[in-house]
Parts: structure tokens; C-alpha cells; sequence
């Protein structure tokens, strides 16, 4: 499951708790919608998080990273591409549905590359995305990651003038405070990723509170606030 490139390459390992409560969250968001004949994930990076979307659709990858690209196994997808999400290479209403998972943070004109999206979508065809909440806690994780950004709700509402917003919620509510804690006191000047080896035991009770999170959201409960923003969208022009 691709969280992003850099941090995929120290997260190695598929039963890492976040690798696995990000893929949850992603079925969760999926299952929103149901099954569709063509899905675009966009900023695919090793295409890990492509296993859940073929439950949905036949899946198109492109990533602007050929080392990650040329890690996606041929027989997940239909098609992979080493593309700019600014310059999406796809005609015009190409896809059901477009998949941006942490990716929006690392583009310089996240808007041109929202418009992008917009294009090769069909006629009310669905975005479905997260991004990294709140500038407040930009930090050296975000630079070791290479993010430009991080969101709040009301910038990707704007953002997103050309959708209509189904959904726009928080995910991540019970690692908010240590994380904002570890952000705040840590060095913020030097990029360095906040990843850390863990336990069986820890592995695991943290997978689970990330997993009744996505059950709750899977359910239509929101969540008041969290690390991570999601949205489903459905392309209004």
C-alpha cells in the first residue's frame, strides 16, 4: 500500500499499521461508490493500495517517479504510466473514478492538477482523495516527504469548485494529539520522517484503533478532526 514513495521505502513492511489502516480507509472510501468500469489512481507510487481498487474497476497508474513506477506488477493494472499529474496522459472523460491518496500535498499547482482530474473524469464520474490536514502542523516530517502543503477543509472546498463535495471529513482522530505533541517539541528545521519501529503488541492496538475509524466512516459517522482529510466528489460540469 502506498502511502508515499519515501516514506513506503522505511515502511516496508505490509503489516505496519499504517500500511494497513490507510488500505482500510481507502475500501472504506471505495465502498462509497461501488464498482465502476475505469479508475485512475493518480501519484500510484509502487501501487500497493491498486490490490484494493481492482475490487472496483480496472485500474489505470501513473506516477511521476519511474523507480516506483517500474515496481508496479503489470498484472494489477491495465495500464502504468510515468505521467505529471498536471499533465494527465489521457483524452478528455476517460474514467469512473480518479484516486489521489496523499498526493495533492506534493504538487506545486495543486490546482492545475485538480482541473487535470476534472478532464479525464466522465460526466459526473467520482475524486476520491486524502491529504495531510492542517499547516499548523507542517513539519520535518513534511519536508523529508517533500510536501508543499498541508490542507484544511475550507482551501479544498475551493480547490474543488468544480465538484460536488459528497464528503469531506477526518481520519486519524486518536493520533492527533501525540502527534501534534511530537511536532511541536521536535526539531522542525531538519526533514526527517516520524516513522518508528514497533512492537507486535503496539503494531497491532494501533491498527485497530485506525481500523474502527475507517468502520465509522464506512458507516456515514464522522469524525470531529484528525491528521488526514479525505473526500469523495463527484465531477458537477
Amino acid at each position: 500500500m502506498k502511502t508515499d514513495y519515501k516514506e513506503i521505502s522505511e515502511i516496508s513492511d505490509d503489516n505496519d499499521f499504517w500500511i494497513r489502516a490507510k488500505s482500510d480507509l481507502i475500501d472504506a472510501l471505495l465502498s462509497n461508490v461501488g464498482k465502476h468500469g475505469k479508475i485512475l489512481n493518480i501519484g500510484a507510487g509502487t501501487g500497493g493500495e491498486i490490490k484494493i481498487l481492482k475490487k472496483y474497476g480496472k485500474v489505470y497508474a501513473i506516477d511521476i517517479n519511474p523507480n516506483a513506477v517500474k515496481f508496479i506488477p503489470k498484472r494489477l493494472c491495465e495500464e502504468k504510466k510515468v505521467c505529471d499529474a498536471t499533465d494527465i496522459k489521457y483524452p478528455d472523460s476517460s474514467f469512473d473514478i480518479v484516486t489521489s491518496f496523499d498526493v495533492f500535498e506534493h504538487i506545486g499547482d495543486d490546482a492545475k492538477s485538480v482541473e487535470e482530474v476534472c478532464r479525464v473524469l466522465k460526466p459526473r464520474g467520482y475524486l476520491i482523495f486524502t491529504v495531510p490536514a492542517f499547516q499548523m502542523l507542517f513539519s520535518s516530517h513534511d519536508r523529508a516527504l517533500e510536501h508543499k502543503r498541508r490542507y484544511g477543509k475550507a482551501a479544498l472546498k475551493s480547490l474543488l469548485k468544480n465538484f460536488q463535495i459528497l464528503k469531506l471529513g477526518y481520519w486519524n482522530f486518536s493520533l492527533l494529539l501525540p502527534t501534534f505533541i511530537m511536532r511541536m517539541v521536535k526539531d522542525r528545521s531538519v526533514p526527517k520522517l516520524d516513522h518508528m519501529a514497533l512492537g507486535r503488541i503496539s503494531n497491532s492496538l494501533l491498527y485497530n484503533i485506525l481500523k474502527s475509524e475507517s468502520i465509522l466512516i464506512k458507516k456515514n459517522i464522522p469524525l470531529p478532526i484528525g491528521l488526514t482529510i479525505y473526500g469523495v466528489c463527484r465531477k458537477s460540469i
